[in-house]
């Protein structure tokens, strides 16, 4: 315990890298330590936002602040938070979907820009129509039948003969009903090889998004949460994530084999945004983190949030002091990044895919 202001003080200087720094100000109201359009994403406003989390939930329990549901798995029950939000699904049309998808000549092994063009110029400008040819006719009909019954072994096709970001690759997401799409992002204390402490899911209801977030309360429920997720994902057919190809993923399949928990989906199709937003806002943007997609494309602003990386200091905080402000921030971030796919989703949505009349 530190002298000059408690433990919420003493980290807030271990943030700043100054153990001499005083903790004056620490408690000040958190609408004037986070200006408008001042930066974030420093120590300094990291370790005043600490504390003033601390201050503001100090003596509460989790129960007070979210309304908490205790979720069943077969390692052991898990605390979940469900949250709804005014966040409608893109309005697509699967049928003009599929029509830009068989117009796609060059999704068949073989048939590069040269015979695509060659092949339409006689006529043959569906893959219907190519299906009938003696030496492209199998394939296509391969191509066919999986873009008509099918759309994860179409999303596998595109990837295999495009780029990952491909607007054709996007273009069978509307194959599925938005319902059918999972939105997954985690929060842990690092990187690779260490515990995630929170993993949010959510996915679209009606015209509703739902966000449920299953919660480690110590990092000895990490396995719970790994669970809750395995049974989550076991009705979902297509995932959804940023940056989820080259982190979440790849670290959720890491933890959950450490503990032995199955949760692997063959030709489950990744939707990565990261990708997607890349390519279409490359002239656009300084950066492709998902804040700055918000906030230059979408309009959306994040008044009280860090970076990640701030998250293992916030929740060691949290295990240290058993003080819940940290955790809520934690839970709020995460909340808002859900939220801020499901929106960069609906975007690409609109710039890509036919809408509905």
């Amino acid at each position: 315990m530190d002298e000059t202001g408690g433990a919420g003080a003493y980290w807030a200087r271990r943030l700043l890298g100054a153990t001499d720094r005083s903790s004056e100000g620490a408690s000040e109201d958190l609408e004037r330590l986070l200006e408008p359009h001042a930066s974030l994403d420093t120590p300094e406003r990291a370790a005043r936002l600490l504390a003033s989390l601390q201050e503001r939930h100090a003596g509460r329990s989790l129960e007070e602040v979210y309304p908490l549901t205790v979720v069943d798995t077969p390692e052991g029950p898990v605390s979940s938070i469900v949250t709804v939000r005014d966040i409608p699904p893109p309005a697509t049309d699967p049928a003009l979907a599929s029509e830009r998808l068989q117009a796609a000549l060059e999704l068949v092994f073989g048939v590069g820009p040269v015979y695509a063009e060659r092949f339409r110029q006689q006529g043959l400008r569906r893959l219907d129509q190519l299906a009938a040819h003696p030496v492209y006719g199998p394939r296509a009909r391969e191509v066919l039948d999986a873009i008509t019954h099918d759309p994860a072994q179409a999303s596998s096709l595109i990837r295999e003969r495009l780029s990952p970001s491909d607007p054709l690759l996007w273009s069978t997401t509307a194959l599925y009903p938005p319902s059918a799409l999972l939105f997954v992002d985690i929060e842990t204390m690092g990187f690779f090889g260490v515990a995630i402490v929170l993993i949010g899911v959510a996915e679209w209801v009606g015209q509703a998004l739902h966000v449920t977030q299953y919660v480690a309360r110590s990092v000895l429920e990490e396995p719970q949460i790994l669970a809750a997720l395995a049974a989550h994902m076991a009705d979902k057919p297509a995932l959804v994530s940023y940056n989820g190809r080259s982190f979440d993923w790849p670290t959720l399949q890491a933890r959950a084999s450490y503990y032995g928990i199955p949760l692997s989906h063959p030709g489950w199709p990744h939707y990565d945004l990261l990708h997607f937003a890349r390519r279409l806002w490359r002239e656009r943007l300084p950066d492709f983190h998902a804040t700055t997609i918000e906030r230059e494309i979408l309009g959306v602003t994040r008044p009280d949030d860090l970076p990640g990386s701030y998250v293992p200091a916030f929740y060691e905080q949290y295990s240290q002091e058993n003080n819940v402000g940290p955790l809520c921030y934690i839970i709020d971030h995460n909340r808002q990044d859900m939220e801020g796919m499901a929106r960069i989703f609906a975007r690409l949505s609109e710039e890509w895919m036919p809408g509905v009349p």
